[in-house]
């Protein structure tokens, strides 16, 4: 089940969130063969045949042409994306030629690009092509046009302040630097934050002396081409929607381009998922080592996730006057936890007692919000005393 202390959560949820199966998986497991094994899992288990039709929304991490192939063998509709190095090949089309946008006036510069309809103030699109069952649309979000931007510019900030402090260090050595070798530790830099396509380091030879000894080291500076940095951004706020809802009916989609990018984007919901099994209920680090123990661990997990989107959801359905900023269930934990079950006890005596703390009245709205008004019922807290149960 472990790999480096690596482990696979296979989760599958509805549009409200809601998992209704996950499996735990080998740390070898590849997102582009999961769809494979998951899809017979899903027929067998939820007998997929019978539902008249099931639309599988998935990242593009697990898109391959073997895993949406299998889908389209299947009959079974899907909605995912491509790849942002492969737009150019799919659409045929020449992003350089494309004009230049200015993130500080994108929504008046968006109507250059020709053909793009607005769905909404996030997203425009535009039908490029059905290739047998496969129908690509093409996207443009210009927050996120605005945010790689930005994000480019401040990658490369980041790398002249690691070209600075590595210059310092440079200037403290202790023996003779190798260019190459130099010249590697700036480059490797570049490569992992992927700037090396327009962003270079140039080296100079700068002699210091150490104890009396003349020492070669050398000092960087960053070199920025601007017409291969304009290129890096051309396909900046586009993606490319891939589907086989492709059916017409009098010469129209079926499915629109707005209901087929929506789901897309709704993927969301699981990316959420994940994240709040990550960081709020902390899935790691995992203190067992059998399969059987490992997969009870991740079940915990997700059941203390699914506790959680419900309350979510019961919170958004439910609003409240004392309460009504807290919609989401951590915030619902920090109010809620002022009111505890406090277990009295006097030695000399030899009397034990449970006493609830009153809660206040947001509290009680918020449980009466999320349907667990019964908690601060003091019949149970009475109940308690009268059988005894007390902890030693």
């Amino acid at each position: 089940m472990v790999n480096e202390n690596h482990i696979v959560l296979a989760l599958i949820v509805n549009k409200q969130g809601l998992p209704f199966y996950w499996e735990v998986l080998p740390g070898c497991t590849a997102d582009s063969t999961t769809i494979n094994w998951l899809l017979e899992t899903l027929k067998n288990k939820f007998h997929l045949e019978k539902i008249k039709e099931i639309t599988f929304v998935f990242d593009r991490g697990m898109v391959s042409g073997d895993n949406l192939a299998l889908l389209e063998r299947d009959n079974i509709k899907y909605i995912s994306a491509k790849d942002k190095n492969q737009i150019e090949r799919i659409t045929e089309m020449n992003f350089t030629a494309l004009p230049d946008l200015n993130p500080k006036k994108i929504n008046d510069d968006i109507d250059k690009l020709s053909g793009f309809k607005k769905i909404n103030k996030n997203t425009y699109c535009k039908e490029i092509k059905v290739d047998g069952h496969r129908r690509y649309i093409l996207c443009f979000n210009p927050q996120l046009f605005k945010d790689q931007r930005k994000a480019r510019e401040q990658a490369i900030a980041n790398f002249q302040i690691f070209v600075q402090n590595l210059n310092l260090e440079l200037l403290e050595a202790k023996k003779s630097r190798q260019r190459k070798a130099t010249y590697t530790k700036f480059k490797k830099r570049l490569e992992k934050i992927r700037l090396n396509g327009f962003v270079d380091v140039k080296l100079d030879i700068q002699h210091v002396f150490h104890k009396g000894k003349k020492i070669r080291t050398y000092q960087g500076t960053v070199e920025v081409d601007k017409s291969k940095r304009c290129l890096a951004g051309k396909k900046d706020g586009f993606w490319l929607l891939v589907t086989n809802h492709s059916e017409k009916q009098d010469q129209k989609f079926k499915l629109c381009a707005e209901e087929a990018i929506a789901p897309y984007r709704e993927k969301e919901i699981i990316e959420e998922a994940f994240k709040e099994i990550k960081s709020f209920i902390k899935i790691e680090p995992v203190f067992v080592w059998t399969e059987d123990h490992v997969k009870a661990h991740y079940t915990i997990c997700v059941l203390a996730y699914l506790i959680n989107r419900t309350l979510t959801i019961r919170l958004h359905d439910n609003a409240g006057d004392k309460s009504g900023e807290i919609v989401a269930n951590q915030k619902l934990f920090k109010e809620s936890s002022k009111c505890k079950l406090n277990y009295l006890e006097v030695k000399n005596i030899k009397q034990k007692k449970f006493s609830l703390t009153k809660p206040t009245t947001k509290q009680k709205e918020l449980l009466k919000r999320i349907g667990l008004s019964t908690l601060t019922n003091r019949k149970i807290v009475n109940i308690a005393n009268d059988k005894s149960i007390y902890a030693e």
